[in-house]
């Protein structure tokens, strides 16, 4: 079976490169409602070739311009959220190289940052404001990187001020919406999965791609939650590194609640790392 999912799999994503991404170039250039269905059912699509049967829970998303803030265990969590609605992904700059993924990320308007500069930051953030502006909700991966799975790394505030500099550019706004997302795989082949479990299906560090997505698809089915928090609100007098660190604090309570519901007894370590 997992085999030819994965010729499936292989199949669907040439047809995608072919078919889907000129679509979707036109769908943006025109301004069509239909680019904001097609990522949704191409990643819906991908998810269940590979498997992943994603769960979506927790309060009701806060007001827009808003910025949806996560942990990052894995390059499918941008698959899991996608299959929701379609916000704008702030990616490391490697992805773009990717392929066929990469080509619908350039195509879908992800930012890419150079994580490894620091001068980088103020243009990511900008792009990232006008984005809220108008009208596009962004994702952040908190963390600046993807865990092992074991727990959630402490929170780097840069990308934060986007919205202080959305702020800026739009002096009507009264504030932004941040709003805690947790992901956990909470399954794999209907059993539960411990800490040992869910480290096993991270990918993190120096992981190929490749290897992983067979990986997936030989765990397969793998069940993921996300999880909302309450919104957080950013006005004109928040400090991004204080917001930070409440984001992290309501994902980190969120995930281990979600881990706890498992009855597995293993619990969520905080990872310390760098505060950006």
């Amino acid at each position: 079976m997992p085999y030819f999912r994965a010729i499936l799999l292989i199949l669907v994503l040439c047809g995608f490169y072919g078919i889907g991404v000129p679509i979707q170039t036109l769908a943006r250039r025109r301004g069509w409602a239909l680019s904001r269905k097609i990522p949704v059912f191409f990643s819906q699509t991908v998810c269940t070739l590979l498997g992943l049967r994603v769960r979506f829970e927790g309060e009701n998303l806060g007001p827009k311009p808003r910025m949806i803030v996560a942990n990052h265990v894995s390059w499918s969590d941008i698959l899991v959220l996608a299959s929701r609605e379609t916000p704008c992904f702030v990616a490391k700059s490697e992805v773009a190289d990717w392929p066929v993924l990469g080509a619908f990320a350039r195509v879908q308007d992800t930012i890419f940052v150079r994580r490894e500069s620091r001068a980088d930051v103020p243009r990511v953030n900008a792009a990232l404001a006008r984005k809220m502006i108008g009208g596009e909700d962004i994702l952040l991966f908190g963390e600046g990187t993807s865990s092992d799975g074991a727990g959630v790394l402490n929170f780097k505030p840069s990308h934060f001020a986007a919205a202080r500099d959305a702020l800026r550019l739009s002096p009507d706004l009264a504030e932004i919406t941040v709003q805690p997302a947790a992901i956990v795989y909470t399954h794999a082949r209907g059993r539960k999965l411990d800490a040992n479990g869910r480290r096993a299906l991270a990918w993190f560090g120096d992981a190929d791609l490749a290897p992983h997505i067979w990986l997936l698809l030989k765990s397969a089915p793998i069940d993921c939650v996300v999880r909302f928090g309450g919104a957080i609100s950013f006005n004109a007098d928040s400090d991004r590194k204080v917001v930070a660190y409440e984001t992290e604090q309501a994902v980190r309570a969120l995930t281990g609640g979600e881990i706890a519901a498992l009855g597995g007894g293993d619990k969520m370590q905080e990872i310390s790392g760098g505060t950006g």
